[in-house]
């Protein structure tokens, strides 16, 4: 009979240490889902302004009284000419 014997050599991790990577995790996952919501808004506040006056907005600032809250818009790259949004690259 062969017996193995399995020696962990990982050092036992730190609860408060996981605890707070964990933590820090959810808090970028959530600020992620809110720019991706607030994205989605935005592009529906693009296509009501060239409804309504039949051209993109030159800046999202042209936008901000049809999104009805505040958000960080440096967070965005707006092209005018096409009326394209997108997340920045970070």
């Amino acid at each position: 009979m062969m017996t193995f014997v399995v020696a962990c050599q990982d050092k036992p991790k730190n609860p408060v240490a996981v605890y707070g990577d964990t933590m820090i995790n959810s808090y970028e996952k959530g600020k992620k889902a809110g720019e991706t919501g607030n994205l989605d808004a935005l592009r529906k506040a693009i296509a009501t302004y060239h409804a309504l006056h039949d051209a993109y907005p030159q800046t999202l600032d042209d936008v901000k009284p049809l999104v009805g809250s505040e958000m960080d818009l440096t967070l965005y790259d707006y092209d005018p000419q096409r009326g394209t949004i997108g997340l920045k690259a970070r």
